[in-house]
């Protein structure tokens, strides 16, 4: 009998660890699915150092600014790129329409200041807003910017509005036909759905991106960064450049089930 138990317990104590873990990373307990997903997309993001001569890195460019969507009313802006988690996704017009936010990322312009969006945000400039989709699938849009999936904490506990610093000093980069700016995340806030003040100009160049919580979508999360380099494509590091690649790397602005459609990169 204390052979048995000798044998039994430990293939006891091994299947509950087995069972233990499944279930943590189906219901994402300690953020399990999250953190392995992460590394999943950092793999995905083709990184190199290799030089790239000036007629390349000008097909890299046209790539870029290729408008894909004239015919649905949307003009391309360029693309944003955050190789950390795996986003690359075009930039368009229009973040206030359901056909904008399907095809991609888009600013986002509209506060008390300027409540139709007249003004133009530019790149390298200003509070440059930015928006797309979170489809609480860790992957596609602006989903990976959640530190946990599924999860409203650290952004609200308790019912009180908090943030995260777990991206603080993570570069995003921007492009468009003009070049390439590296801005360096600073923080994440959450707001409500309506809040418009983190829109407003800023006299220092700044990103504010913005998407959903989930499970709590009435509040969004604001991701904040702060314009650290800007280069011309003829002079930019080639590892960056590279980035933008879009014969070597996948972008994810589409997820099948909720707005399919023909990705740009390599997919």
């Amino acid at each position: 009998m204390g052979k048995l138990i000798r044998r039994v317990v430990p293939a006891v104590f091994v299947g509950g660890v087995v069972a233990g873990g499944y279930y943590g990373y189906q219901e994402n307990t300690l953020n399990i699915r999250g953190t392995i997903q992460r590394e999943e997309l950092k793999q995905r993001v083709k990184v190199s150092n290799e030089k790239i001569t000036q007629p390349e890195r000008q097909a890299i460019v046209d790539r870029v600014m290729k408008e894909t969507h004239r015919d649905e009313g949307l003009r391309k802006q360029g693309f944003v790129s955050m190789p950390l988690l795996g986003i690359l996704q075009p930039i368009f017009d229009n973040a206030y329409s359901e056909v904008g936010l399907d095809a991609g990322a888009n600013y986002a312009n509209r506060t008390v200041d300027d409540p139709d969006g007249d003004q133009v945000p530019v790149m390298g400039q200003g509070n440059y807003g930015l928006a797309s989709h979170n489809f609480n699938d860790g992957k596609t849009g602006f989903s990976a910017l959640q530190e946990r999936l599924n999860q409203d904490a650290p952004y609200l506990v308790d019912g009180q509005l908090k943030g995260s610093d777990w991206l603080n000093g993570q570069p995003i980069y921007m492009a468009n036909r003009s070049g390439i700016y590296e801005y360096k995340v600073t923080g994440q806030i959450l707001v409500n759905k309506g809040d418009t003040d983190v829109l407003r100009q800023t006299q220092s160049p700044q990103l504010t991106i913005i998407s959903c919580l989930f499970p709590s979508t009435q509040y969004r999360i604001i991701t904040k960064a702060s314009l650290d380099k800007k280069w011309e494509w003829h002079n930019a590091p080639d590892k960056v450049v590279h980035y933008f690649d879009l014969t070597v790397q996948k972008t994810n602005a589409h997820a099948s089930w909720f707005n399919p459609g023909e990705e740009e990169g390599v997919n």
